[in-house]
């Protein structure tokens, strides 16, 4: 399964999802690989990533070499990183030329050692954004419980069905609309999801991240929520996530 978390607003919680999701597949008993295409790197840092790497997410998306398992790093048991590498941001203005190289990576079964791959893309809507939606099977967007913020989720479910219509080997199911962040106990909160829930549909997911100090607690130690509380609310939280996120791929499958 190929998941990317998009959204060209930044602050929305793309890594925080990518990283944790990815941290329960993998806690699971799956092979995961987490791909960093954000030339920000916050996700390479949040892993806590010492370990060196000869495979970054520059060399993923110029198809100069193959990607190799043994060649990434492993930041938790079952877990393994595509670091991010900075000069991406170079890429991020370029046009697609030849058709997608990660679709062609996929075609040549080199992310064959893992069951699930998790992309973590840079805010923006770019060819690198291109390329994540183009390898993958399944895709989603956060956004926070404001007006500025979710007014890009038109914008980013826009460049998908744009990438996806110019692009003939792209057909990735949009999953929905994840609301991060949000202060459930707050009217303004309920009357702006029940607006979204009008317009979405079942694109919005019932599941929401609270605004909770222990996700903004967990990046500062380096652990994933799960290392930082496995009982606490943010986790239980983002498992009902991926407990969600299965039964819409089930409903597809």
């Amino acid at each position: 399964m190929f998941l990317s978390i998009v959204c060209q607003k930044g602050g929305v919680g793309k890594t925080t999802l990518s990283i944790n999701i990815s941290d329960i597949y993998s806690k699971k008993g799956k092979k995961v690989l987490l791909i960093d295409l954000d030339p920000q790197g916050n996700a390479t840092t949040y892993v806590h990533s010492k370990e060196k790497s000869t495979f970054d997410s520059l060399d993923l998306l110029e198809n100069k070499k193959k990607l190799q398992i043994n060649e990434l790093p492993e930041v938790r048991e079952n877990l393994y990183l595509v670091p991010s590498n900075q000069d991406v941001k170079r890429l991020i203005s370029s046009k697609l030329v030849a058709g997608s190289i990660l679709r062609k990576r996929r075609d040549n079964e080199e992310f064959r050692d893992f069951d699930h791959i998790i992309i973590d893309t840079p805010p923006s809507m770019s060819s690198v954004v291109s390329e994540a939606i183009c390898i993958s099977d399944y895709y989603l967007i956060p956004t926070r419980a404001e007006f500025l913020s979710a007014e890009g989720v038109g914008q980013a479910i826009k460049y998908a069905k744009e990438t996806i219509s110019n692009r003939k080997e792209a057909n990735p199911i949009f999953l929905g609309v994840v609301l991060n962040s949000v202060d459930k106990r707050r009217t303004s909160f309920k009357s702006f999801q029940s607006e979204l829930k009008l317009i979405l549909g079942d694109k919005l997911f019932e599941s929401a991240i609270s605004q909770l100090s222990e996700i903004a607690e967990a990046p500062f130690y380096g652990r994933t929520l799960s290392e930082h509380n496995a009982n606490g609310k943010a986790h239980k939280e983002v498992l009902l996530l991926v407990e969600e996120i299965e039964r819409k791929i089930e409903e597809y499958l």
